[in-house]
């Protein structure tokens, strides 16, 4: 039996079924969802790039034969004057950079009060009670840059989910639902790397940031690994304190299991916020494990209908017989 990738864009008042290529990213790590349409220069003898303009709502469904799920809901940011014509396209973060929020200063504000501030409708997942003193929203900006100095200043993740925004601390489990992977079933091609814990090199650098704003760093962990891995802690005033915390989370970091990518079908259906079951059947017993889904990145066009999974941290204990 075969199956039949199917791909539509709704793009303002014109509906296209016949697209060259589309291509949905989405990221916990990044605020906004993005995605590329490429499309016949071309249509009903219309020159889209005059047709097309910034701002235009766009809708992108995908699936197999008659069945198709909207993938992506936002808005035209940029038509490319070529042939093919590319259209880059951002979810609600389009709204978000063109939304000035009315400047106000704080000698001492709440972290949460703030996003509600600038972001009344946001929902917000086990944030960290931290006081800013002095905190300030300066005039000429947008929410976006004042949503994005905050995830950058106090390690935290923001992405849209059907329009709302949500706002978390890096490992916040979404319990957003689960995909499962067979390795020998399900997956085209993994790329992944299997460790067993005492395998592990993580290097922490632990940031505490002050009442006042002031930090504290201090550094755990394995000094030889390939990267820095920086955690943001609030109001911890001693270095010791720091370290003794920084240390406690990396223990929790230091799983065995699956690092890495999957590249699977369309079809199941997979998210930033999700969960990933994956089972490796192709050595002596099985190696099981339950991961954060980080990324996906979602291709439809001469190659078929695709997804780039990208895994993040074990969500529960790995085994590996």
């Amino acid at each position: 039996m075969s199956f039949i990738p199917i791909k539509e864009a709704t793009i303002g008042r014109y509906i296209f079924r016949t697209l060259s290529s589309v291509t949905i990213r989405r990221s916990r790590k990044e605020i906004a969802a993005t995605a590329e349409i490429t499309l016949p220069a071309e249509y009903d003898g219309k020159y889209l790039c005059n047709e097309i303009k910034g701002g235009d709502e766009v809708v992108i469904a995908l699936g197999y034969d008659d069945r198709k799920t909207e993938e992506f809901r936002g808005y035209v940011v940029d038509v490319a004057q070529r042939r093919p014509v590319v259209i880059q396209c951002e979810d609600e973060t389009y709204r978000l950079k063109r939304m000035s929020p009315k400047a106000r200063s704080w000698s001492s504000v709440k972290l949460k009060e703030i996003i509600a501030y600038v972001l009344p409708d946001a929902k917000t997942h086990d944030l960290p009670d931290v006081t800013l003193s002095p905190f300030q929203i300066k005039p000429g900006g947008s929410v976006f840059d004042v949503l994005e100095k905050l995830v950058k200043t106090y390690g935290l993740q923001a992405f849209f989910k059907d329009k709302t925004l949500h706002v978390t601390v890096p490992y916040y489990d979404m319990n957003d639902g689960t995909v499962r992977y067979d390795l020998e079933h399900n997956v085209i091609r993994p790329d992944l790397t299997f460790r067993r814990e005492g395998d592990v090199r993580i290097h922490v650098r632990a940031v505490s940031i002050l009442r006042n704003n002031k930090k504290l760093t201090a550094d755990v962990g394995d000094s030889d690994a390939s990267a820095i891995t920086t955690l943001h802690f609030y109001n911890v005033t001693t270095i010791a304190e720091l370290k003794r915390l920084a240390e406690d989370r990396l223990k929790t970091m230091k799983y065995g299991g699956f690092s890495g990518t999957l590249l699977t079908f369309g079809v199941p259906y997979a998210e930033p916020g999700m969960a990933a079951e994956i089972r490796d059947r192709r050595f002596s017993g099985n190696r099981f494990g339950r991961y954060m889904i980080d990324a996906v990145t979602t291709t439809s066009g001469t190659g078929g209908f695709r997804r780039e999974v990208e895994i993040g941290r074990a969500l529960k204990k790995q085994n590996a017989q």
